[in-house]
């Protein structure tokens, strides 16, 4: 488990469900993990979220195996928050079975500023475009993504992961 630092704070919940979760060869404690846009440095929060999404999935969890497609994600997500979405207003990664005698899932969740921005998919259909990919590739690399509001300022757009017991490899 990471330390919180002056410069680095995170919160971490250990929301008591990793009992609940099919025997893995992988850490699923804490199954919560989750940064307030304040904790991220503000010149570069995209690039941070990504690099803490990728040590807690790959390092923490031992999930090897998603690092790759979590990290690529986190960057899209936090991306469109802080270039359509009013900022990046905080990031979590949540680890949890989803039914019993299923395999967990990894949910990233990203929260931002305008709730009634809608995220969607491009329908640009321009090989040479330089914008609107970001969510097909979530879409692709994802199980499954969304959106939802989270109150009156807020709303919180996520995509989550099959996690296979033998993906801890990595």
């Amino acid at each position: 488990m990471t330390q919180a630092t002056a410069n680095s704070p995170h919160r971490e919940v250990n929301d008591g469900r990793s009992g609940s979760l099919p025997s893995a060869p992988f850490d699923t404690t804490p199954t919560h993990v989750g940064w307030d846009a304040s904790a991220l440095d503000p010149h570069r929060p995209v690039a941070e979220a990504r690099h803490r999404s990728r040590v807690w999935v790959q390092q923490h969890w031992k999930l090897g195996a998603v690092a790759d497609s979590v990290e690529l994600a986190v960057g899209e997500l936090c991306a469109n928050a802080v270039r359509h979405g009013g900022g990046l207003a905080g990031l979590e990664l949540v680890l949890g079975a989803t039914r019993q005698f299923t395999s967990p899932v990894l949910r990233v969740l990203v929260i931002d500023h305008r709730p009634d921005q809608e995220p969607e998919l491009s329908s640009d259909t321009d090989p040479l475009s330089e914008h609107g990919r970001g969510l097909r590739l979530v879409a692709t690399l994802s199980h499954r993504w969304g959106w939802h509001r989270t109150g009156f300022d807020e709303k919180q757009v996520w995509c989550s992961f099959a996690v296979e017991p033998w993906a801890g490899s990595g």
